[in-house]
């Protein structure tokens, strides 16, 4: 991440822009020597949203660490089992 005073990021949009839109890159661009403005990609933006949209969604997070303990605990399935599970599904059966 480069930090960048405003004016100069201000005499090399483009340049900026294209750097953040191919290669991800971020960019602190600064005001009277203090950080003001995060420039980053749309998709790194949305990703963030993305990750605050299940962070704040208690079902989801509950859902998340009971997933987590059943890992911990060994209550998980192998590949066999789903399968199975799965094909059990498609056929019908309960």
């Amino acid at each position: 991440m480069e930090i960048i005073p405003i004016t100069e990021a201000n005499a090399r949009i483009a340049e900026l822009a294209d750097r953040v839109a191919r290669e991800h890159d971020r960019f602190t661009i600064t005001r009277n020597g203090r950080a003001d403005v995060m420039l980053i990609s749309v998709a790194e933006y949305e990703s963030m949203q993305e990750t605050l949209e299940i962070l704040s969604d208690s079902d989801t997070m509950s859902e998340l660490r009971q997933s987590k303990e059943d890992f911990a605990s060994g209550d998980t399935f192998d590949v066999d089992e789903v399968r199975a599970e799965l094909e059990k599904r498609r056929r019908g059966v309960a």
